[in-house]
């Protein structure tokens, strides 16, 4: 028989994110999802210092709802603050299932 884990019930009420992407002109094209709420993470141990073995700078770790299309390449607006996603883990032990997102301040 196998143990189930415990299941996490995330409500993503932390703040409101928008997910967009550049062309080739490095110019914004229209958001990809807006109005996305999102639930802050605790940026570990493990995680930074990963990162900084391979020179990446991390400034933040967001939740958000598992949703398709979202990569390396996008951006998220925070406040009026962009960073960039630098790493996109699916959870599948939470519910509704969800993605961290590992942020770098972006400049566009």
């Amino acid at each position: 028989m196998k143990i189930k884990t415990d299941t996490e019930f995330i409500s993503f009420s932390d703040g409101i994110c928008n997910i967009f992407t550049t062309d080739e002109d490095n110019e914004r094209v229209p958001n990809k999802y807006t109005n996305l709420g999102f639930a802050n993470r605790v940026l570990g141990f493990k995680r930074y210092f990963e990162a900084s073995a391979r020179q990446i700078n991390v400034n933040r770790v967001i939740r958000i709802p598992q949703l398709p299309g979202i990569d390396n390449f996008d951006y998220v607006e925070i406040d009026s603050v962009i960073y960039g996603v630098k790493m996109v883990q699916p959870i599948h032990d939470t519910n509704p299932l969800s993605m961290d997102l590992t942020l770098d301040k972006a400049c566009i």
